[in-house]
């Protein structure tokens, strides 16, 4: 599969040119990826972070990107979705300063950083979809983020072959007011892939995100 296959126009691909071009510059000094080759990167990070877009339209809606990391499947969702608003959630600071420097290098006027984590950020209920690809198990992931996702918004989490750990966030998905709505699974070069969508039912109660200790001790 290519980038092309998603009917990119001539600017989209240039974009992510330059950022498959800075990914591997940065990469030598803050250690952003693993992968250091150019289809590779094309395939495992570009083409799996913008699968999501033969399934749901963002189109002008707000996007919370958590544990972006290097900007996947924030950066990506940017380029190929002008409209949406994204915002990518990031703790760490040299990752953080590597973000910046591809939204300003890319030109991309619909997206946001913070600096910070999931379970502290102060914005309940505020998006239209979270996403999340490559960060914790399910049920942990859900805890520390779903507060910061509208009533009737979309949760989104990036995974391999996911079958345990749905069983295993059940609970969660129950105690969070969650309802699975689909599970899209796809292969690409390098193996299958699967995204999750859950949509939030309600609000979410106070008690939740608890202290990140105790989720981690006792995950839901």
């Amino acid at each position: 599969m290519t980038l092309k296959e998603f009917g990119l126009n001539k600017e989209q691909i240039t974009k992510f040119e330059l950022y498959s071009k800075l990914l591997l510059e940065w990469n030598e000094k803050f250690n952003l990826t693993s992968i250091t080759d150019k289809d590779e990167i094309v395939q495992k990070h570009f083409i799996d972070s913008i699968y999501l877009v033969k399934y749901v339209d963002l189109s002008n809606k707000s996007l919370l990107d958590v544990g972006s990391g290097a900007g996947f499947p924030g950066i990506p969702l940017a380029i190929v979705c002008p409209s949406a608003k994204i915002t990518l959630l990031e703790s760490n600071g040299k990752k953080v300063t590597f973000l910046k420097e591809v939204v300003k290098a890319l030109n991309l006027n619909n997206v946001s950083i913070i600096q910070g984590r999931s379970e502290e950020l102060d914005q309940r209920e505020r998006y239209d979809f979270v996403t999340a690809r490559a960060v914790k198990q399910l049920n942990i992931l859900l805890e520390i983020s779903v507060h910061l996702l509208k009533v009737k918004g979309i949760f989104i989490a990036y995974k391999g072959d996911a079958e345990s750990e749905l069983k295993e966030a059940e609970k969660a998905i129950s105690k969070l007011s969650l309802e699975v709505i689909a599970d899209y699974k796809y292969d690409l070069s390098f193996g299958k892939r699967e995204l999750i969508l859950l949509s939030k039912l309600k609000a979410t109660s106070n008690k939740y995100p608890r202290n990140y200790s105790l989720i981690i001790k006792s995950p839901l």
